[in-house]
């Protein structure tokens, strides 16, 4: 279980959520379409091969 939080501030942006594996659908396809939810409310995935800014691992 995760909660997400400000990098500032500290403040706690989201209620306790839990990670999932990245769904397939998002593979090869362009940012600018948009696509149903594909994640359950209080869930997250991580890309495993993420690119762009903030350029940290």
């Amino acid at each position: 279980m995760a909660v997400f939080g400000c990098a500032g501030c500290g403040a706690v942006l989201t209620r306790v959520v839990s990670e999932v594996a990245l769904p397939i659908q998002l593979a090869d396809t362009h940012w600018e379409t948009l696509h149903p939810t594909l994640l359950e409310a209080g869930s997250y995935a991580v890309d495993p091969a993420p690119f762009g800014p903030p350029w940290r691992q």
